[in-house]
């Protein structure tokens, strides 16, 4: 009755639910073996999921209903049920009720009440020896004693089991159990069978993998603890190949079975250590071949070497991973360990050494870079970003702290290095300063060409951003130097070669000025790249380059000499005109002291001299003419000045601007005494004054000019023409002073020396020098008599015209004297005069000359005459009578007739020249004369004359 009240409606709910799940219940009800402690252990079953009963809330409303009530069901539902099969599954579910509820209690109150299980699942074995279902009941009680720590008689539950029951679902892990079991017993071979038991289990139930793991990692342990340490290391690789297999990330793979790695590889390091640690290590991949998990063993088994500080060991560990995967991702990470495990150890005598062994195998230029994965060069970048520097620094302080061929091995190694850097990193910040450094490596190896690129890549190729630092401008100075020391090597070059270098060169400085024209340094370097080019005679450029540098305004003396370049050059490309203002400031910057000065004075005045040129060269002649005169105004000491002057003046006399040219010329006589053109002037100004008729000073340039000749006849002419042009400005002493050396010094030709004597007799004529004037005349008379057969009509002339007037004096002289008494004395110097009268007369009319023929015919006549006149006119005598008187009348006729007969001979004789076609004013007044004397015969209309032989 009392049963049956309790059995009310939550009893019937709990029996419906029994009812609805049936009684397979007893299946799913199972948890993990437990171990001394409620840690599950890798290996045992306690590391594997446990099953758990179905969630009741998938049933009406028996989420509410608890474990004590389902058990209080089922023991309410035993005694209603008559099948026995039946009352055994409820018993069976009620001992695993038990079972869990006492595993509850033990986990969560640390209180054993498995008792009642064990027996519950004892007395089912015992009332049920071969049932079916006895390998649940059995698996169910080897749990029970585990976790009562019943070791032997789990051990027995289990082998009852396996052996009882090998199809059993249980029967993979109760062979995984017993190994554990036994291994805990330390029965190490049986635990291995046990284990490689469940290892060769049939695995296409699926039953066996959850086991397998950490069965090959038990039977490891097992073969390690039996000091079979290769059998246990190949044990675990297999754990490895099952835990890791193909691609499956390692990572991944150590958290999910973080307990058992990390355990794997503390023994793993262990078995290595019993054998020959890292080459066992590498002789054991050989064999298995290449696995994704290789660097994890070498990782693990590395580091368990440096936690017990053997860092040789672990350093080795590393070099036989490199060894064996030298092209691997981890072969370069492996290196980096073994450089830090050597500084943590102090070993720092390698370290260098193996930092650049790491820049060897794996930097830039490496075969390891370029099979590389992107991962990996981030590493090695990462590396070798820092060790690159502290290598390549540590080569340049070595280099400079050595001497000889060491200290070049240094540099040589630091270069490499730098350079490298260069390459390995092209965009770092730190790229400039490394390039920087290996120029200055290059340049201690002088390897200027080497050493130049470096510093051009500093100076020129990096995109700096704002302010250009500092280091660059260093960088471009510092490859213009480089040059010009490479520029000492040149010379031994080829001619080609050494204009190509130069050209280089030129690009470096232009190149250098242009990037830093604010640097203090840029001016001078533009300036020696105007200089080079103008070297060069390239004008045009130097054009170009000096005005860039004068627009800086640099300091005053490159001020200075790039306006002095720029004056040359435009000179040289015919800009005149610019080049003058260039010049003009040239000199206006060069120090009054500057020995130059004197020089840019002269192209100053080239300059405006070659504008001169021009103009003339174009036809413009007046144009031309004040560009040379400007000279003076410009440049007024330059030496061309002279030569500026004397073209305008050659100019001004083509133009016939006479008057200008003889103000340029004295002005250049004046200025320029020793000029080279000096003795050209006197020709040139004689014919500008015969031009303006300055007679007198075009005779002194004649005069010069009969200074400077070089032969006589020169000397001779230029004095003939002096004397004439004297004489024709009216100066007597120059003149007379001028014909005269020219009479003395010249007798031949002839006909020049009378024209000469001529001159000189009429001027002194002018002078009234009668002596001078006669004897010059009688040189002329001279001249002739002294080869008459050479004579021309002109010399002939001359000497009558000379003799004519000597005759005229002859004739005033006797004309002079009077008939005195006592008239004897007087008469005889009358006569003598006559006969000297009549004498030069005869002199002239030999020279056969008409004009003065006739003349003396004439006058011959005219001085019988009047010698017979000055007879009948004499004085008497004093005293004489009228007798006596008339006796000497008639005496005086008888004398004067003689006289009077000659002169009417003579006058017929010179009257008779008509018949020669000759008529002039003495052969009419000898008719004149006639008519006088001979009234009868020539005063009339007619008259005949007669011939006259000869006058004398």
């Amino acid at each position: 009755m009392n049963n049956g009240r309790r059995f009310g409606r939550q009893n019937f709910q709990c029996l419906a639910l029994v009812l609805t799940m049936g009684l397979s219940g007893c299946q799913s009800i199972s948890g993990p073996f437990a171990g001394d402690d409620n840690t599950p252990k890798p290996g045992t079953l306690g590391s594997l999921k446990p099953a758990a009963m179905p969630e009741l809330s998938s049933v009406g409303d028996a989420r509410k209903i608890t474990r004590e009530q389902v058990t209080e069901s089922y023991r309410a539902l035993l005694p209603l049920l008559q099948d026995p099969g039946k009352r055994l599954e409820v018993r069976h579910r009620l001992a695993d009720l038990e079972f869990e509820r006492a595993e509850t209690q033990l986990v969560e109150n640390a209180v054993d009440e498995m008792a009642g299980a064990i027996e519950a699942y004892e007395n089912l074995l015992a009332e049920n020896p071969g049932g079916e279902t006895n390998d649940r009941i059995l698996y169910q009680l080897a749990r029970a004693y585990d976790l009562r720590g019943m070791r032997g008689l789990q051990l027995d539950a289990l082998d009852r089991l396996v052996n009882d029951y090998p199809r059993s679902e249980f029967w993979v892990e109760s062979q995984f159990r017993r190994g554990d079991i036994l291994f805990r017993q330390n029965r190490y071979a049986e635990a291995e069978d046990a284990f490689m038991t469940v290892i060769n289990a049939d695995s296409s139930d699926g039953r066996r993998e959850s086991f397998l793991v950490n069965a090959q990692y038990m039977r490891g342990w097992s073969q390690f603890k039996q000091e079979d340490f290769r059998a246990a290391l190949q044990s675990y690789l297999s754990v490895l190949d099952l835990v890791v297999p193909g691609d499956t990330s390692v990572v991944s793979i150590e958290k999910q079975y973080q307990t058992l790695t990390e355990d794997l590889f503390r023994v793993f390091g262990l078995s290595l250590s019993y054998l020959d640690g890292a080459r066992t290590l590498q002789s054991l991949f050989a064999e298995a071949g290449e696995k994704s998990y290789e660097r994890l063993v070498y990782d693990r088994y590395g580091d368990q070497l440096l936690e017990q500080e053997r860092y040789s060991d672990a350093i080795s560990v590393y070099e036989r991973y490199i060894e064996s995967r030298p092209f691997s991702a981890w072969a370069p990470r492996y290196h980096i360990r073994i450089i830090d495990t050597l500084q943590a150890a102090g070993f720092g005598s390698t370290i260098v050494d193996r930092k650049a062994q790491f820049v060897s195998d794996y930097g830039f230029y490496s075969t390891y870079w370029h099979q590389a994965d992107e991962e990996t060069l981030r590493y090695i970048e990462q590396q070798l970003e820092s060790l690159l520097p502290e290598l390549a620094n540590r080569q340049y302080a070595l280099a400079t702290d050595s001497t000889g061929q060491a200290s070049r091995e240094h540099y040589l190694a630091a270069a490499d290095y730098y350079e490298e850097f260069a390459d390995t990193f092209p965009v770092h910040p730190e790229t400039p300063e490394m390039l920087f450094l290996l120029g200055e490596a290059r340049l201690a190896l002088e390897q200027w060409p080497e050493a130049i690129a470096a510093f051009e890549q500093v100076a020129y190729d990096f995109p700096y951003q704002g302010e250009v630092p500092e280091r660059a401008r260093e960088a471009g100075y510092a490859s213009v130097l480089a040059f010009r020391e490479y520029a000492k090597t040149w010379p031994a070059e080829p001619e080609e070669d050494y204009r190509s270098y130069a050209e280089f060169q030129q690009m470096n400085r232009l190149r250098f000025a242009n990037a830093f024209p604010l640097d203090p340094r840029s001016d001078d370097v533009l300036f020696t790249a105007v200089q080079y080019r103008f070297e060069q005679q390239g004008f045009q450029q130097v054009v170009e380059l000096s005005q860039q540098l004068i627009a800086r305004n640099p300091r005053a003396e490159l001020l200075a000499e790039s306006s002095l370049l720029l004056a040359r050059s435009l000179f040289e490309l015919e800009q005149y005109g610019t080049a003058e203002l260039a010049y003009q400031d040239a000199l206006q910057l060069i120090p009054a002291d500057d020995e130059r000065r004197s020089g840019l004075v002269e192209s100053l005045a080239a300059s405006v001299f070659r504008q001169a040129e021009v103009l003339a060269d174009a036809g413009q002649t007046a144009e031309a003419v004040s560009e040379f005169l400007r000279v003076g105004v410009v440049a007024p000491t330059a030496a061309l000045r002279a030569n500026a002057e004397y073209d305008a003046a050659t100019l001004l006399m083509e133009l016939e601007h006479w008057q200008d040219a003889i103000d340029v010329m004295v002005g250049f006589r004046a200025d320029y005494p020793d000029h080279e053109q000096i003795d050209r002037l006197p020709a040139r100004l004689a014919l500008a004054y015969r031009e303006t008729e300055q007679w007198e000073r075009a005779g002194d340039e004649l005069n010069r000019l009969f200074a400077l000749a070089t032969t006589d006849e020169e000397r001779r002419e230029n004095l003939l023409i002096a004397a004439e042009l004297y004489e024709r400005s009216g100066n007597l002493a120059k003149a007379i002073d001028t014909w005269r050396r020219y009479a003395n010094n010249y007798p031949q030709p002839r006909d020049q020396f009378m024209e000469a004597a001529k001159s000189l007799s009429g001027l002194y004529d002018q002078t009234g020098n009668d002596e001078r004037r006669r004897f010059w005349l009688r040189e002329q008379m001279a001249a002739f008599d002294e080869a008459p057969e050479e004579a021309d009509d002109r010399m002939r002339y001359l000497a009558a015209e000379a003799s004519v007037i000597l005759a005229r004096e002859k004739l005033e002289s006797y004309n002079a004297i009077r008939l005195t008494l006592p008239l004897n004395e007087s008469m005889r110097a009358k006569t003598d005069a006559l006969e000297e009268a009549v004498g030069a007369y005869q002199k002239t009319s030999g020279y056969g000359v008409s004009s003065f023929s006739t003349e003396a015919g004439y006058q011959i006549a005219h001085i019988y005459a009047r010698l017979g006149q000055d007879l009948m006119d004499s004085e008497r005598p004093p005293g004489l009578s009228e007798l006596e008187m008339a006796q000497y009348e008639l005496l005086l006729e008888e004398q004067a007739f003689p006289f009077e007969d000659n002169a009417i001979s003579i006058h017929e004789q010179n009257a008779s020249q008509t018949r020669n076609g000759i008529y002039d004013e003495w052969v009419r007044r000898s008719f004149d004369a006639l008519k006088q004397l001979l009234p009868g015969r020539y005063n009339k209309p007619e008259i005949l004359t007669g011939v006259v032989d000869e006058l004398g």
